[in-house]
């Protein structure tokens, strides 16, 4: 292989590393386990269990709320269980955090990073979710899924395919794909 072709496909690499991916670790629990994941269970445990968007396996909240004794009467104990990781690296040219999630039964979830960073997950059906990462780019932050119920018996909360997007800004973008242009021709003309 010539020197010039070694360099115009070097180049070509670096280029189309600007609009590379990155991701959770274990974002689609494919090692079958919470491998990258902690959890945090008041009421409720969680599973990796088979099936999901993404992949063979995806996390399942159990949540079981119930009636505890209370002054002659009951009232009502809501389960919540959660699972996290920390520290979560956000890519500075990260725009969102994407994620499948849904719940079954009395139940929500909720996926944050932040109070001003997060999503309420409330459909019965797998649903792609995104929170945005406007202001908290290039931060080291807990990544939290918090599942509650609000009635008593097993209620569940899913969580698959949790991912960052890196969209770049349109300038960034233009910029890189000038230069892939620009090596292409250039690497043409031998």
């Amino acid at each position: 292989m010539e020197m010039r072709q070694i360099v115009c496909l070097t180049g070509l690499v670096a280029l189309l590393t600007c609009v590379a991916s990155a991701d959770i670790v274990n974002g689609s629990f494919e090692t079958g386990d919470f491998t990258g994941w902690r959890t945090d269970d008041i009421g409720g445990f969680c599973q990796v269990v088979a099936g999901g968007t993404h992949g063979q396996w995806m996390a399942r909240l159990t949540l079981e709320g119930r009636y505890l004794p209370d002054d002659g009467g009951y009232r009502f104990a809501p389960a919540s269980t959660m699972l996290y990781q920390y520290p979560v690296d956000i890519p500075a040219d990260a725009m969102y955090l994407l994620f499948d999630a849904w719940v079954e039964g009395d139940s929500y979830a909720i996926a944050s990073f932040t109070e001003d960073h997060l999503v309420e997950v409330t459909a019965a059906y797998p649903t792609q979710y995104a929170i945005d990462l406007t202001g908290i780019r290039g931060l080291s932050l807990e990544l939290d899924f918090l599942g509650r119920d609000t009635d008593v018996g097993e209620n569940y909360a899913y969580l698959d395919n949790v991912r960052f997007t890196d969209v770049p800004e349109p300038g960034t973008f233009g910029l890189c794909l000038t230069g892939i242009l620009a090596l292409w021709t250039v690497c043409r003309k031998r």
